[in-house]
This record gives C-alpha cells, sequence and structure tokens, in this order.
C-alpha cells in the first residue's frame, strides 16, 4: 500500500511539473494543415478598471475564441495606466485563460507609468503562456528576441518571429524628432543572430516576420504605390533618425514583413523591394480616430516564404466623442497573399 501511494505521489508530481512547463514554454508549431495563425492586437491603451478598457476585454476574448491562433502578439502601447501591474495582469488572463501562447513588443507609451520596460518584462514573463522574453542586457531596449516556429510533423524551425523593442517618445528640446528609434546595437544584434541561424540552416533564410510599435521611415515610401492596400489617415510618425533596421533585413534575406502599430488612423499594407511594411488595426477603446478598432490577423505557410494577412473591424470607437457601437464589418478587408499578389475585397 505505501509503494502505490508513493508511486501515485510521484506520477502526480510528474504531471504537475510537465503541466508547468507547457505554460510557461509553450511550443510554437505549425497546425496539421501547414498554417501557423497569429492575431496580431496593437495600441490597446488599457487602463485599470475603466469601463471603456474593459469592453475591449470582451472583444480581445472574443477574438481569441472565434479565431483559434496558434500566437496572440501584443505590438506595443498595450498597457496605458496607473496600477500598471495589476492592468498587466487583468489583460493577459485572456490569454492565460484560453492556454494560448502570447507575446509582447512595448511601445512609447508602456513605460510612462509605474514600471521600466524591464519590470514589464520581468513580470509578464513570468506569466503562463507567455513566449516573450527581455533579451540580452547587452543589447539596448527590452524585449529584442527571436522565436522559432516548428514544423508540423518535426521539431526542426520552419519558420522565425523577430520582436524588437522600438523604444519611447523624445523631448523636443533635444531637436532629433519626436520618436526614438531602433538602435544601431540592435540592428546589428539582429544581423548577427539572422547570420547565424541562416548558417544553421544550410545557407538558407528562414522565412520570417518581424514585430515592433514604432514604423520605420520606410513605411512612407509605399503609400501610394499601385499595391498598397488599406487606409491612411495621418502621418507616419517614424524616427527622424534611420539606424537602417530596414536595409538589415534586405540584405539578411529572411525577413517578409513588418507588423508594427503606433499610429491608430493607418492600417494599410505595401512591398518596398519585397518586404510587406504592414499596420495593425488599432484595438484599443482609448484610442483616437473612426477607422474603427479590431486586430490583424496573420496566416504564415509551413515550407513557403509566403503569407496571408487581414483585418478585422469589430467595433467602432473614437476616445475623444466616446463613441462605442458593434459594427458588423467583419470580413477580410485587406488582404494580401504574399508575395504573389495584393487583393482588396
Amino acid at each position: 500500500m505505501k509503494k502505490t501511494t508513493l508511486l501515485l505521489v510521484f506520477m502526480f508530481a510528474v504531471l504537475c511539473s510537465a503541466t508547468a512547463k507547457d505554460t510557461s514554454n509553450p511550443i510554437l508549431r505549425f497546425d496539421a494543415n501547414g498554417k501557423f495563425k497569429i492575431i496580431q492586437f496593437t495600441d490597446i491603451h488599457f487602463k485599470y478598471n475603466s469601463y471603456r478598457s474593459d469592453s475591449v476585454l470582451i472583444m480581445m476574448k472574443a477574438a481569441v475564441e472565434a479565431e483559434k491562433p496558434e500566437l496572440v502578439v501584443l505590438t506595443g502601447d498595450v498597457v496605458c495606466s496607473e496600477n500598471t501591474k495589476k492592468a498587466w495582469l487583468a489583460l493577459t488572463k485572456i490569454f492565460v485563460d484560453a492556454k494560448v501562447p502570447w507575446a509582447v513588443t512595448l511601445g512609447n507609451h508602456d513605460i510612462e507609468y509605474e514600471l521600466t520596460g524591464d519590470e514589464i518584462m520581468d513580470i509578464i514573463t513570468e506569466l503562463s503562456y507567455c513566449v516573450a522574453k527581455n533579451g540580452p542586457e547587452d543589447v539596448s531596449g527590452s524585449g529584442n528576441y527571436i522565436l522559432k516556429v516548428q514544423g508540423s510533423k518535426t521539431k526542426n524551425a520552419e519558420a522565425l518571429l523577430y520582436f524588437i523593442d522600438s523604444h519611447s517618445g523624445l523631448d523636443e528640446e533635444k531637436g532629433l524628432g519626436s520618436y526614438d528609434w531602433i538602435k544601431f546595437d540592435q540592428v546589428q544584434w539582429y544581423r548577427e543572430q539572422s547570420k547565424k541561424l541562416t548558417g544553421a540552416n544550410g545557407g538558407k533564410p528562414y522565412p520570417a516576420l518581424a514585430f515592433f510599435h514604432i514604423p520605420l521611415p520606410e513605411y512612407n515610401e509605399v503609400w501610394g504605390q499601385p499595391t498598397t492596400v488599406g487606409v491612411k489617415e495621418e502621418k507616419v510618425c517614424s524616427p527622424d533618425i534611420n539606424t537602417g533596421m530596414y536595409s538589415a533585413s534586405l540584405e539578411s534575406g529572411d525577413v517578409m514583413g513588418m507588423f508594427v502599430g503606433h499610429d491608430h488612423v493607418n492600417n494599410y499594407i505595401g512591398t518596398l523591394h519585397n518586404i510587406a511594411l504592414v499596420y495593425g488595426q488599432a484595438t484599443g477603446r482609448e484610442t483616437y480616430g473612426d477607422i474603427g478598432k479590431g486586430y490583424r490577423v496573420i496566416d504564415l505557410y509551413e515550407g513557403e516564404r509566403k503569407f496571408d494577412t487581414w483585418i478585422r473591424i469589430k467595433y467602432k470607437a473614437n476616445r475623444d466623442e466616446d463613441l462605442w457601437e458593434p459594427t458588423h464589418i467583419n470580413e477580410k478587408q485587406n488582404f494580401v497573399n504574399y508575395p504573389d499578389s495584393f487583393i482588396e475585397n
């Protein structure tokens, strides 16, 4: 009897250990159909204990249930609130409860309240199903990291996801523009990691996507091009200083698309020299603008340099008018079969 009890206790301990490992470090993998679906929420501007923010939690929860993604990505300006830690815990509970992996890159407003970027990353990386990392200590910023997506039938990486901290705003007195830039050591870190990973893949660059908050200056170049689709209702609020993140990606040959937020009434997508430059769809009810609130969906294809992406607008809202109403705009509004063609539905 004693041996049986000890065996049961041991088996229970092993089971608990395995469960803890799965929730703290879930594996990203293409599904049986060779697809990997990502939901991009951006510019949520969540405030703790606010009815306007609480309503966006309902939308995000419904989106996760409906889309059934392999990964949720939050591309900055996630929490803009006092009680910052409580706000992060309240918002990310959606993904923890749904048991879906989730990743974060910080925005310019996330670090303006009670916590630094490092402190935020230290908190969220301890939460279940979070796959974000704070990144190397000797590289500028908080949250520079790489995620590998395994094949549907193997443990080998088939795609890469880069996450890069685009930092915050600048004081006007500096005369360097309104926004900070991705630092040269971050660009160098990306170059080194990309080269290393490409070398490990027999010299063939992996299909890759990059996520950060503030758009690069190159986002100006794709607007107005024949293949660009979507909405642009404000200027591209990029840094004035260009440290070469785009050219590094072009030369490295792995990144197919860059996904950002920051500008709440831009949601367009266009290509520049075969790299797609993409805005997400602003998510939060606390954000300005009247083009609707929602999210972007991305489908990666296993074994191909290809992705589909579209936005879903779920409700109308404008913080400046305290407007909120559900909408039935649910169809694929921006669809791109990259790199073959652009189609606007």
